[in-house]
């Protein structure tokens, strides 16, 4: 599979574990041939995921200019996005996602 999901407010962690997490996790998915990854991260609408998602909005932006990530985008951009098209190009495996099929600002997908 060329598509994974990583759950990074599971458990409600702190924003610096949950970063943490989430690059090792991106590490392991390259290492299996995993071409884009949905992260969920929340949104903060009751108090949970609202740091995580700013903080990983930072990170990502950094991912991104050392190489480390190709792009992204976030779920409430995914439907008409640019980036979400190169995404469904690359893995056709994001089309069968029921959670992109509306505006998500929950999740963000990554390609790795």
């Amino acid at each position: 599979m060329k598509y994974k999901t990583i759950n990074i407010k599971e458990n409600q962690p702190t924003v610096e574990l949950a970063l943490a997490i989430l690059e090792i996790e991106i590490e392991i998915a390259r290492r299996e041939g995993v071409v884009a990854v949905k992260i969920i991260h929340g949104y903060g609408s009751h108090g949970v995921g609202g740091e995580i998602k700013r903080a990983l909005n930072y990170w990502l932006n950094r991912a991104k200019k050392r190489g480390f990530i190709r792009n992204f985008v976030h779920g409430e951009h995914w439907l008409g996005s640019d980036t979400a098209n190169n995404i469904k190009k690359l893995c056709p495996d994001v089309i069968g996602d029921t959670e992109l099929f509306f505006s998500n600002p929950g999740i963000t997908i990554i390609l790795i």
